[in-house]
């Protein structure tokens, strides 16, 4: 088993390696190859906000790797990256880091918290409690190459 801590700055390089694995390894997408190409070079190039004082960022490690990752804002009421590498998927990592996401945003006395998912991660979503409130066209733009991908906008209450 494996646990859920803190993201520290010496964890950068392989939070970026999962992130960029959980969106090339997208199961069944809904999203085109262009889509998911600027989606994936714009996880490369993501940088995480670890010592932000107003955000929430946990890693879940397992066999000794960050196996997946999940960041809050706290001001903002909004759960911003939940991503777990595909070699893990299944195994209730995205549970147990959306669990620890809640609690801590509970703590912070956060009464709400939203999410724009990808079309692919409402089932997950659903699952965990979250209720579609709509959906929109987010734009991604990386070096000049611009797509807009559809996102569910879902909310869960926390108290």
């Amino acid at each position: 088993m494996g646990r859920i801590r803190e993201g520290a700055p010496a964890d950068r390089e392989a939070i970026s390696r999962t992130h960029v694995a959980s969106v090339r390894g997208v199961e069944d997408s809904t999203y085109d190859d262009e889509e998911l190409a600027v989606w994936e070079s714009g996880a490369a190039a993501t940088s995480y906000p670890l010592d932000d004082p107003g955000v929430v960022f946990l890693v879940a490690e397992r066999d000794g790797e960050i196996a997946g990752f999940a960041e809050a804002s706290i001001a903002e009421s909004e759960l911003d990256k939940l991503y777990v590498d595909p070699a893990y998927q299944h195994r209730g990592i995205a549970t147990s880091l959306s669990e620890a996401i809640e609690r801590r945003l509970r703590s912070q006395g956060v009464e709400s918290v939203s999410v724009e998912a990808s079309t692919n991660a409402v089932p997950f979503y659903q699952r965990v409690g979250y209720e579609r409130v709509g959906t929109h066209q987010k734009p991604i733009t990386l070096h000049g190459t611009a797509v807009e991908i559809q996102v569910v906008d879902m909310e869960k209450q926390l108290r």
